[in-house]
C-alpha cells in the first residue's frame, strides 16, 4: 500500500476501536479542531478490519467516512470515501487497513460508520480508526 505521508504519526488521543455490528455500527468522532480548511489534507484516517470469520459468502461490511459541523448531524464526505470486505469462499471477510485521506472541505468532526448487508451471519470482533498526522 502506498503511503500517502511520510510520517504517519498516531495519537492516543485519535485512536479508537469499535466492535462491528450485523447491523450498523459508528466509531466515535474525532474533533478535528477547525471549521474547516487548515492542513487537513495532511492528515489521514487509518481504518483496520479484522478478518470475520462468520460473514456469508457474498454479504458486504461497508465502512464510510462521515463528517459534521456539529458533532450531532453526520452525513458521507463529498466526495464520498469508503471501503468495502465481502464474505467469500466461506472463509468470511479478509482482514484489510485503509488509509483515507480526508478531502479539504472535511468538515470539524469525523467518525466511520460502519454498515452491513441484510443477514450478514456472524458478525465478531472490533474494527479500529486511528487519524495520521
Amino acid at each position: 500500500m502506498a503511503q500517502l505521508h511520510s510520517r504517519r504519526q498516531k495519537d492516543a488521543n485519535f485512536i479508537n476501536s469499535t466492535a462491528i455490528s450485523a447491523t450498523s455500527a459508528n466509531s466515535a468522532s474525532f474533533d478535528l479542531g477547525q471549521l474547516q480548511g487548515g492542513t487537513i489534507e495532511e492528515v489521514q484516517l487509518e481504518v483496520s478490519i479484522p478478518a470475520v470469520a462468520g460473514i456469508t459468502d457474498a454479504k458486504v461490511l461497508t465502512f464510510t467516512l462521515q463528517d459534521s459541523a456539529d458533532n450531532v448531524n453526520f452525513t458521507a464526505v463529498d466526495p464520498a470515501v469508503s471501503t468495502t470486505v465481502t464474505g467469500a469462499s466461506g472463509q468470511g471477510t479478509p482482514a484489510k487497513v485503509v488509509e483515507m485521506r480526508l478531502p479539504v472541505a472535511t468538515r470539524r468532526y469525523v467518525r466511520i460508520a460502519q454498515v452491513a448487508s441484510a443477514t450478514p451471519g456472524t458478525v465478531s470482533g472490533s474494527f479500529g480508526t486511528a487519524l495520521l498526522f
